[in-house]
C-alpha cells in the first residue's frame, strides 16, 4: 500500500499536470486574473471572469455534466440480453468506426465502438438472422470509404456471417438511416427491429425509427457516466476534459431532439 504521503504527493502532481493542460491552463489564468481585477476595484471585469472561473469549475470539476448526461441514459439502464425478444433485424447506427491507414485491419473505433461489440453479441445470440449497419462515408488518401463496408469486414473477422448483414451505404445522419431501414422493413415485410446504438443516442434514434412506423426494441451501449461505470468517490480538482466532453454530447442530443422535431423526424414529445 502506498503511504499517505506518497499518496499526496501524486494527487499533487496529477493536479500540477492537469493546470498544465489547455482546461486547467485557462482556468489557472482567469482565476488570478480575476484576484488582479478584484484587487485593483475593477469589480465589474473581476465577476466577469469570476463568472467564466465558476462555469469552468462547474462543467470541468463537477458532477454536473454526468448527471445531464446520464439522464439520457438512465432510461435503457439494465436491459439483460437473453430477455430479449425475437426480431426481423438488428440495425447498428455508424459512429462507432471509420478507416485508418495503420490500424488492425484499417479500422479505428471511435469512443463509440462498443456499439460493434454489442452488434455481434446480439447476433451471437441470434436474436435476429440480419443485420443492418449504418454509418456515414468520408475519404482516406483519395478513395471513398464508407463505414458500414470496413465495420462489415471487421464484423466478420469477429464472428458473424458475411450473407447476415447489410450495408445502408453512406449516410449523413440517423435521419437518414431511419429511412434505409424503413425501405427494407417495406420491402422485406419487417416489423420490429432490435437498435444498436450509445445509450445517450437512443431517445433520439428510437423515435426517428419508430415515427417510419417499424417497432424498436432498445439495445443500449456505450454508456458513458456513472449510470453504467459506477460511481467515482468525488476529491477536489482542477477541471479538466472529461466534464466538457459530456456536456457537449449532452447537448448535441438535446439539440438534435428538438432540430428532428421541429422538421417533424419525431413524433411530439409525450406522444
Amino acid at each position: 500500500m502506498k503511504s499517505v504521503l506518497a499518496s499526496v504527493v501524486d494527487f499533487f502532481l496529477h493536479q500540477l499536470l492537469a493546470l498544465l493542460a489547455p482546461v486547467g491552463f485557462v482556468w489557472a489564468a482567469l482565476l488570478v486574473l480575476t484576484a488582479l481585477l478584484w484587487r485593483r476595484r475593477l469589480r465589474g471585469f473581476a465577476t466577469a471572469t469570476g463568472a467564466l472561473v465558476l462555469f469552468i469549475t462547474i462543467i470541468g470539476s463537477t458532477s454536473v455534466p454526468g448527471k445531464l448526461l446520464g439522464s439520457l441514459e438512465r432510461p435503457y439502464a439494465g436491459v439483460k440480453l437473453e430477455d430479449l425478444p425475437a426480431a426481423d433485424a438488428v440495425v447498428l447506427l455508424g459512429g462507432a468506426a471509420e478507416a485508418s491507414r495503420y490500424e488492425a485491419g484499417g479500422v479505428h473505433l471511435s469512443v463509440a465502438g462498443d456499439r460493434l461489440a454489442m452488434a455481434a453479441e446480439i447476433m451471437r445470440l441470434g436474436k435476429a438472422p440480419v443485420l443492418l449497419l449504418g454509418g456515414n462515408a468520408g475519404t482516406l488518401d483519395g478513395r471513398l470509404v464508407i463505414e458500414a463496408e470496413i465495420v462489415k469486414g471487421l464484423l466478420t473477422r469477429w464472428g458473424v456471417p458475411a450473407d447476415a448483414m447489410i450495408s445502408l451505404g453512406g449516410n449523413a445522419d440517423t435521419h437518414d438511416e431511419a429511412i434505409d431501414v424503413q425501405a427494407l422493413a417495406q420491402e422485406r415485410g419487417w416489423h420490429r427491429v432490435l437498435l444498436v446504438t450509445s445509450a445517450n443516442h437512443m431517445r433520439r434514434a428510437a423515435a426517428t425509427i419508430r415515427h417510419m412506423g417499424v417497432e424498436v426494441v432498445p439495445v443500449p451501449c456505450n454508456f458513458l457516466t456513472s449510470v453504467g461505470t459506477g460511481e467515482m468517490p468525488f476529491s477536489p480538482s482542477v477541471p479538466g476534459t472529461d466534464g466538457f466532453v459530456k456536456m457537449g454530447v449532452w447537448l448535441h442530443e438535446e439539440a438534435g431532439w428538438f432540430m428532428y422535431w421541429r422538421r417533424g423526424w419525431l413524433a411530439p414529445p409525450g406522444r
